[in-house]
């Protein structure tokens, strides 16, 4: 389990472009999320949608990741009009090194993770509820 303060290894995810980076935002929120297009997940995409431009303004990136492929990802984003990026953790590799996994099967729990610009963990959410979590994320950075 990464630890606050530790190093996340973001590195360990990929996107339709290769493996994912830091890009040099102030801060990257790394929400981890069972599937696409369920409900639960709809609801928190939709939550980070809804409140981009808020994250943009502050220069912090939003990345969703699940176990999902790109294709899913693609059409995902294209469904909900998301500007945001999505992050695939290949076989669950990522999610099984930070014992993040459902017990059900080789889906993330509903987990965040808030990076500095140096990649270290500086917020870490553990029971997600997908309602309000994008507007706790933002209030609970600006006390940083």
């Amino acid at each position: 389990m990464i630890q606050i303060g530790n190093i996340f290894p973001i590195e360990k995810l990929t996107n339709a472009k290769g493996n994912v980076s830091l890009d040099g935002s102030a801060f990257t929120v790394l929400y981890f999320y069972p599937k696409d297009d369920t409900p639960g997940c709809t609801i928190e995409a939709n939550e980070f949608q809804k409140l981009k431009p808020a994250y943009d303004e502050r220069k912090i990136r939003i990345l969703g990741v699940s176990v999902d492929d790109a294709d899913s990802h693609t059409a995902f984003c294209e469904k909900l009009s998301l500007a945001f990026e999505l992050a695939t953790d290949k076989d669950a590799a990522l999610g099984t090194e930070l014992g993040i996994l459902r017990p059900s099967g080789p889906r993330h729990l509903r987990v965040t993770w808030v990076l500095d610009a140096a990649g270290k963990a500086v917020l870490y959410y553990p029971d997600v509820v997908p309602e309000n979590h994008a507007k706790q994320i933002l209030d609970d950075i600006a006390a940083l």
